[in-house]
């Protein structure tokens, strides 16, 4: 894949249950949501460690790799990329092309943003609280607008006693599920700008594809 591209979206799931138990619930997300979401905009920087799986018909790739991000700015590598921003540039290197595709951040269509796929259920979602087992709460999201939006299904996992995100699973209109695992969080990280900028310098033989 040139980029490691996220494509989130939305399914209206028919589970025929009663308006008062649905807005019940949607309160209760709201609630769970609410305090992560201020747990995690009160951060300055963050580093996180996760693990990447990638499955559709013809595709079932798993990666670990390691993001760190600062307001706008982040950084992620994983065994096949390595992604800089610095909130106006994307420079995507393809290890396996030899390759760095810079783009304009505005350009990209589904980018990831490690910050802000950390407080995703922010804007154009709705969401339903499925329940608490072994501590583990899940909440799924839907687009407001599922004609308009590019994603189906994104259902998240956290546990409501460490006020922790702990999973991310997308599902895609082409039938692709994306699992962002986050296995450490580490916040308030001092991170030096020079972490979110592609330095061609630092990269000889590296084969630079401007699109901007």
């Amino acid at each position: 894949m040139k980029k490691l591209s996220i494509i989130l979206v939305s399914l209206f799931l028919g589970f025929g249950i009663l308006a008062q138990d649905v807005e019940e619930k949607d309160k209760k997300a709201k609630v769970v949501l609410d305090k992560l979401g201020k747990e995690l905009k009160s951060y300055s920087s963050m580093v996180i460690d996760f693990k990447l799986t990638i499955k559709s018909a013809d595709l079932n790739e798993v990666q670990t790799g390691k993001a760190y991000t600062k307001g706008k700015n982040f950084f992620y590598t994983t065994e096949d990329r390595d992604v800089y921003s610095d909130g106006e540039s994307v420079w995507t290197h393809s290890k396996e092309d030899n390759e760095c595709y810079i783009d304009a951040v505005e350009d990209l269509d589904g980018g990831i943003n490690p910050s802000e796929l950390m407080t995703i259920w922010d804007k154009n979602f709705k969401y339903k609280y499925f329940g608490t087992k072994d501590g583990i709460t899940e909440i799924r999201l839907y687009p407001i607008n599922p004609k308009e939006s590019k994603y189906h299904t994104v259902i998240l996992k956290i546990d409501e006693a460490k006020n922790r995100l702990m999973k991310i699973k997308i599902k895609t209109k082409e039938n692709v599920s994306i699992q962002f695992q986050i296995n450490k969080l580490t916040p308030n990280t001092s991170i030096s700008a020079s972490k979110f900028t592609w330095v061609k310098a630092k990269h000889p033989g590296v084969e630079e594809v401007d699109n901007r």
